[in-house]
């Protein structure tokens, strides 16, 4: 389902995490990638302990709104990530255990330089990873990736070990504090542009080769708060004959999505809430565009403890 997709993404902790607290380090926390966990989640209040998915996922945090430990549990396994961070809410490493089969555990390190820019941390998800204030490089034992900046031009250098070593460089433009463009492989992202806020206000994503194009272009509602996805125009191109559809998103006053369009189907959905403001039940229902029927609701719930 293409909303829950976008609800993991806004919450993806490749971009909650790294964010600081301390204003003599990039800005201030008006800033939105110098928010906290909580916000880049949706949720308000101080929220201390948050489960889903039938109780399987349990996420805990700090006073000040930052992660401090994910657990999953199945039936066959768990997997465990300890977030740790230094006195200024600044995320130093994951460390991450699973069990199940021959279980698994490392660590994952980040390092920062006073460079004065917020990093695009990954080249294919920017919407999932977002910007990181003065990144240097990401590290754990199965690669490295090191962001290298040339006056305006940050390279991201990826280092990948194992049976086969091998090395990819994305090549990022920035204007000022923030990228504007970047390049990849056969793909790119270009025309970002920001709010006063540091929010994405739209960008335009997509990858191209012989005979073929498939480019979307990203519009954001203007907020205060949370990152909100307005629209999403698609364009495909295979032989020199395209096609566009569209997907559009509505919100209710709480800032959570009740409709969403795309060009095959509908969903709709409604909300309880606690006395934060924060969901605790979600019904969702689907119509095929073809149809009028929506079909039968399905219901997730979260249960929210706070400090």
């Amino acid at each position: 389902m293409k909303a829950q997709l976008l609800s993991i993404a806004l919450f993806c902790f490749a971009t909650v995490l790294f964010t600081s607290c301390d204003p003599n380090e990039l800005d201030d926390a008006s800033v939105y990638w110098n928010s906290n966990t909580l916000t880049r989640m949706g949720l308000n209040g101080q929220v201390k302990t948050l489960t889903t998915t039938e109780g399987k996922q349990v996420y805990e945090f700090n006073q000040d709104g930052y992660i401090t430990k994910s657990v999953y549990t199945d039936t066959e396994f768990t997997s465990t990530s300890i977030y740790n961070y230094d006195s200024n809410n600044k995320l130093s490493s994951i460390d991450f255990t699973s069990t199940g089969g021959k279980g698994v555990a490392y660590t994952t390190t980040f390092e920062y330089e006073n460079v004065g820019k917020y990093i695009v941390q990954n080249q294919y998800h920017l919407l999932m990873d977002g910007l990181v204030p003065n990144l240097r490089s990401i590290s754990n034992e199965f690669s490295r990736t090191d962001y290298v900046f040339n006056g305006n031009v940050m390279w991201i250098i990826n280092t990948y070990t194992g049976e086969a070593n091998y090395m990819d460089t994305v090549v990022v433009n920035y204007d000022g504090k923030y990228p504007v463009s970047l390049t990849y492989d056969n793909g790119f992202v270009n025309n970002i542009t920001y709010t006063s806020n540091g929010m994405f206000k739209t960008y335009v994503s997509g990858n191209q080769g012989e005979g073929y194009s498939n480019i979307s272009e990203y519009y954001f509602r203007p907020d205060d708060q949370f990152l909100l996805i307005d629209s999403v125009v698609h364009t495909s191109t295979y032989q020199s004959v395209s096609s566009v559809t569209v997907d559009k998103y509505s919100y209710n006053s709480n800032k959570n999505i009740i409709y969403e369009e795309s060009f095959n189907s509908n969903y709709d959905y409604s909300y309880t809430y606690d006395s934060h403001n924060n969901w605790i039940t979600k019904a969702t229902r689907y119509k095929p565009k073809e149809t009028t029927v929506w079909g039968s609701p399905t219901t997730e719930t979260r249960t929210i403890t706070y400090w």
